[in-house]
């Protein structure tokens, strides 16, 4: 009796004396939830308001969730944007986080640079993973626009759109190939034009949404 109680507080202590970061394994259970951002700045790598869990993850994350998407308006609309505006956020507010999942699994000593670089760069691949971006409809791309807007203009937001358009780019062509109706094809092909553009020069996106009224 003696040793098994010996043997759980040397456990106990042991456990307690583990980094947070072992201890924030429970994390991973709010994937699918705002408060996950909280939970990873609190527990894992604090970064402060400034930093991209809470800066950035959870402030867009908290937005996106309150925001109401267009549905299609006619049939040819629904077949060129087949997307729904709803399970398209739903599913990059998770594959976002369980990206940011294994980075803390496979970073060691992370910075919060470190985990501003990583976030970014998996943005277009979340964005269009599906859901794909790709396929909204151009009322719920400039919805989306508009709630980030304010964050568009530095250098890590040029490259992300530029990432995202030529995955665009890439998608439409892949239906494109594959869409046996003319009208289609070629409603398609001219929205491949603009992604196009828009790779060529990220900025473009800005200067639109200048124009546009919330």
């Amino acid at each position: 009796m003696r040793s098994l109680l010996n043997f759980f507080l040397i456990f106990l202590a042991t456990y307690l004396a583990l980094p947070q970061s072992f201890a924030a394994d429970s994390c991973s259970q709010l994937i699918g939830s705002c408060d996950y951002y909280t939970c990873i700045d609190t527990q894992r790598l604090s970064c402060g308001d400034q930093g991209y869990a809470l800066g950035y993850g959870r402030r867009f994350c908290q937005k996106f969730t309150g925001m109401s998407f267009a549905p299609a308006r006619t049939r040819l609309e629904a077949e060129l944007f087949p997307a729904s505006g709803d399970a398209w956020r739903d599913e990059v507010r998770s594959c976002l986080q369980e990206e940011l999942e294994t980075f803390f699994t496979d970073t060691q000593n992370a910075s919060c640079e470190q985990l501003r670089t990583f976030a970014f760069a998996s943005h277009p691949h979340c964005y269009t993973k599906g859901p794909s971006f790709c396929e909204l409809s151009p009322e719920n791309v400039v919805r989306i626009g508009l709630t980030i807007k304010t964050d568009l203009l530095t250098g890590e937001s040029f490259q992300q759109i530029r990432d995202t358009a030529e995955i665009c780019d890439a998608q439409l062509q892949a239906r494109i190939d594959t869409e046996p109706k003319a009208l289609l094809r070629w409603q398609l092909a001219h929205y491949q034009g603009l992604w196009r553009l828009i790779a060529a020069d990220p900025l473009q996106v800005h200067r639109f949404l200048e124009t546009v009224r919330p």
